[in-house]
C-alpha cells in the first residue's frame, strides 16, 4: 500500500459496476452524505464528496485517476509544473504581479491556492479569447476577403496581446 503522501494512479477495474455509485452520487436532491462502516456513521464534507464524484465519474468513463498530494506552499518550480509553464516565465508573472508570493530569505513561495486562481483565470481569459474571435462561417453575408480581414485583426491583436504580456 502507498504511503499517504506518495502519487498513485489508479486504474479503471472492468469488472466493478460504477452505475449505481454514480447515481447515488449525483443525486442532487439529497445534500448529507456519509461512509457508513462498523465504527458507525461519519458524514463526508462537501469538497470530500465532490471528489469522490469526479473519480467515479472519470473512472466510469474508462480513464485512471492520480492523486498527488500537495503542499499547500510549492516551489517556484512545483508551480510552474503544475502551470504546465517554464519557471522563468513563472517568474515574469510574479514580478508582473499576476501571482502573489512569499519570499524566504533568497527563496520564493507560493500559495497552491493562488496558483490554482491564476490557471483558473488563465483559462477563462483563454475562453473569452476564443468566444471573442470567433466568427459565425455559416452567415451569408460574410465573404471570403471579410473572413480573411477579421483572421488578420484576430492575429494581430492576438500579437499585441502576447508582446504587451511579455
Amino acid at each position: 500500500m502507498p504511503t499517504a503522501l506518495e502519487s498513485q494512479t489508479y486504474l479503471p477495474a472492468d469488472s466493478v459496476d460504477l452505475d449505481p455509485i454514480e447515481a447515488l452520487l449525483a443525486d442532487e436532491s439529497s445534500d448529507a452524505f456519509a461512509l457508513v462502516g462498523p465504527g458507525g456513521r461519519v458524514p463526508i464534507p462537501a469538497e470530500v464528496h465532490k471528489l469522490l464524484l469526479q473519480v467515479v465519474q472519470a473512472m466510469h468513463s474508462g480513464h485512471s485517476i492520480t492523486v498527488s498530494p500537495q503542499t499547500q506552499r510549492l516551489t517556484t518550480q512545483q508551480a510552474a509544473e503544475l502551470l504546465g509553464i517554464s519557471r522563468p516565465t513563472l517568474i515574469k508573472l510574479i514580478e508582473r504581479g499576476e501571482i502573489p508570493c512569499q519570499r524566504n530569505s533568497s527563496r520564493r513561495t507560493i500559495q497552491l491556492k493562488d496558483v490554482m486562481d491564476y490557471r483558473k483565470q488563465r483559462r477563462e481569459r483563454q475562453l473569452a479569447a476564443i468566444a471573442a474571435t470567433s466568427v459565425d462561417l455559416d452567415d451569408d453575408d460574410l465573404d471570403t476577403i471579410e473572413l480573411r480581414a477579421l483572421m488578420k485583426e484576430a492575429r494581430r491583436a492576438n500579437a499585441l496581446r502576447r508582446s504587451a504580456g511579455s
